[in-house]
């Protein structure tokens, strides 16, 4: 065995119930895949650290969140349950890195292994921790949390949670309050989560009787390998959002939206435009600081046909706000309703366009400083779209992730060539720059469907 220390932990809680509906979202995305899902990072450690006191960290971290202490096995039906003890010991391991190597370097390919590791959902906790030790003194932890465990906000809970103990004796700052996964499983099966889940099916339900079928015309550019991630990044749009922001007084949540609405219609023809829109849904009671996975998603309907950007943008937030009351549900149900409209309508529905907006460090409102034209203009050629990866490990058919710029709207794309083909895909990139910088400084600009 690997050198490292053994940790004790112990908490509240335990009991074997069914996933929650987060916890199923994230198990489905990785039995499609057939590997696990990682949440990964490297922080380097304050000055002093000691492997005792990353130890304690680690102990804390279990010992306070439910979902790190939290198995997965099949129940007598074959369904996957969620199984939680309130005590029990986990591996910290040790890394030495050489004397002479970068440590940040040498952590940031361990964090590279942790993400492609297996994993023994029934045996093996899902929280992995490893300290990197150079010339003696632990000089950066590597983390790995596995999906079923947590989402990207929940990450962003652990790690304030972490941040708000107190300095000197590592207590905490207060009693867990969020509703962790083993209650939120329990509190969706009774009567007030199949009372929300059947709100949220009958909008689901609508949408899909709805919708055109599909959200891209066939692929007629299935290459090999199959799946494929590219990157667009462009300071014009990040400024010509801006002035959008600031003349219609919504955020910049909905104008990137309604951007992408346009730039998929022009693209396709189809003015109704279908994204689902990913919702962390940590705005419900008791969720805003849960670790646990809670994020689904929703069909968010945008009608651009004969209208101006202005109002474009109007109705793309209306619809977010449509898809945020409606992404909290039984996800097998919904899974049904979505079969059950392609029976009744004679073909599949898709639904597999998902749009994520996950800014979190850039303000959402407009900039107090607003470009002119020419600022604007100048702007154009500074953007930028590359293809940075290939894979035969299946992924998503479309992910668009909207990511944290200061000056951009930055995008990555995770997409199956089979699904949508590279250049429609680059249309509708180079679309929202585009829709984006016509509108500007006019917002009665026509969409043109």
């Amino acid at each position: 065995m690997a050198e490292g220390l053994v940790v004790a932990f112990s908490g509240e809680g335990s009991g074997t119930a069914d996933l929650s509906w987060g916890q199923q979202t994230v198990w489905r995305g990785i039995e499609a895949r057939g590997t696990p899902i990682w949440l990964t990072g490297v922080e380097q450690f304050r000055d002093g650290t000691t492997m005792d006191d990353v130890a304690a960290t680690m102990s804390f971290l279990m010992s306070r969140h439910q979902s790190l202490r939290t198995r997965l096995r099949r129940g007598g039906d074959g369904r996957m349950q969620q199984f939680l003890v309130s005590s029990g010991t986990a591996w910290l391991e040790i890394v030495d890195a050489d004397d002479e190597a970068d440590p940040y370097v040498f952590a940031r390919e361990l964090e590279a292994t942790f993400d492609k590791a297996d994993r023994d959902y029934a045996q093996a906790w899902p929280l992995r921790m490893a300290a990197v030790r150079h010339r003696g003194v632990p000089a950066y932890r590597v983390m790995a949390m596995c999906h079923t465990t947590s989402d990207g906000f929940g990450v962003l809970a652990l790690l304030a949670d972490l941040a708000a103990r107190d300095p000197l004796t590592g207590a905490a700052s207060g009693p867990v309050t969020a509703m962790q996964a083993l209650e939120q499983a329990r509190v969706q099966a009774g009567p007030t989560g199949q009372r929300q889940s059947r709100s949220a099916e009958r909008h689901w339900e609508r949408v899909l009787h709805a919708i055109p079928p599909r959200r891209f015309p066939e692929s007629r550019d299935r290459r090999q390998p199959r799946w494929w991630e590219v990157t667009y990044d462009s300071p014009a749009a990040y400024l010509a959002m801006q002035a959008v922001t600031a003349r219609t007084g919504v955020d910049t949540s909905p104008v990137l939206l309604a951007a992408f609405a346009v730039a998929l219609a022009r693209t396709t023809g189809v003015s109704l435009a279908v994204p689902r829109v990913q919702v962390n849904n940590r705005f419900r009671p008791r969720f805003a600081d849960t670790v646990s996975p809670i994020a689904q998603t929703c069909p968010c309907v945008i009608d651009v046909a004969g209208i101006s950007f202005d109002e474009a943008v109007t109705r793309a937030y209306r619809a977010s706000m449509a898809a945020y009351k409606n992404a909290y549900f039984e996800p097998a149900r919904i899974r049904a309703l979505v079969a059950a409209a392609g029976h009744d309508r004679g073909e599949d529905i898709d639904v597999d366009l998902v749009y994520n907006d996950r800014r979190l460090d850039v303000p959402r409102e407009a900039a107090s400083s607003l470009p002119d034209p020419q600022e604007l203009r100048a702007a154009l050629p500074r953007t930028t779209l590359s293809w940075t990866d290939q894979s035969d490990e299946p992924t998503d058919s479309c992910h668009i992730h909207i990511r944290d710029s200061a000056d951009s709207v930055n995008v990555l794309v995770g997409f199956d060539t089979h699904y949508v083909s590279p250049t429609d895909l680059e249309a509708v990139l180079r679309g929202v720059e585009s829709a984006l910088v016509e509108a500007a400084f006019d917002g009665s600009v026509p969409v043109g469907l």
